[in-house]
């Protein structure tokens, strides 16, 4: 179980589905990455990779426009869909999908927060698509091991063995 750290629908619950693979992003890492992003009104948000979905059930408390999750893993997936039904807000969109055709045919987003498997995804590749698919003034964050190696980021943040990169257009 974890919780919405901010917004309206703060310290509501999601579920979390027993012995999952994914790791999900740390409240302290989601506050920075808010925090540092700005306000959400009338911004798209895709949460790629999307595992529990906390990412995106945070940018919808903190006023998205919309939040459109993308999780390969359907029982991943069905427990997204699942929680959304507790909150009041009828923007959001599931998707599954691998996330390098996602992101080829996707339309455009404000920001995109990505979290793939640690060491498993070729980042750079995605990273280079996921550009393409930001409105003018859109950001990309990319969680990732501190281990991995990109380039071209803007900013960087790091906790502990995990960093989280910016990129902005």
């Amino acid at each position: 179980m974890m919780k919405i750290n901010s917004g309206i629908f703060r310290n509501s619950s999601i579920e979390t589905l027993k012995n999952s693979s994914f790791r999900p992003t740390t409240s302290i890492c989601r506050k920075s990455f808010f925090d540092s992003i700005g306000p959400l009104e009338k911004k798209s948000f895709l949460d790629i990779f999307a595992g529990s979905g906390i990412m995106g059930f945070e940018a919808a408390s903190r006023g998205a426009k919309n939040v459109t999750f993308v999780e390969l893993n359907k029982k991943y997936l069905n427990q997204i869909i699942s929680n959304s039904k507790k909150f009041k807000y009828n923007q959001f969109y599931f998707m599954a999908r691998d996330a390098h055709r996602f992101i080829k045919k996707s339309d455009n987003f404000d920001i995109i927060f990505s979290d793939p498997p640690y060491e498993h995804y070729d980042l750079n590749l995605f990273v280079k698509n996921a550009i393409k698919k930001l409105n003018k003034g859109g950001i990309l964050a990319i969680e990732c091991s501190s281990k991995e190696t990109l380039e071209g980021f803007d900013k960087i943040a790091k906790f502990g063995d995990t960093n989280l990169l910016y990129w902005k257009v």
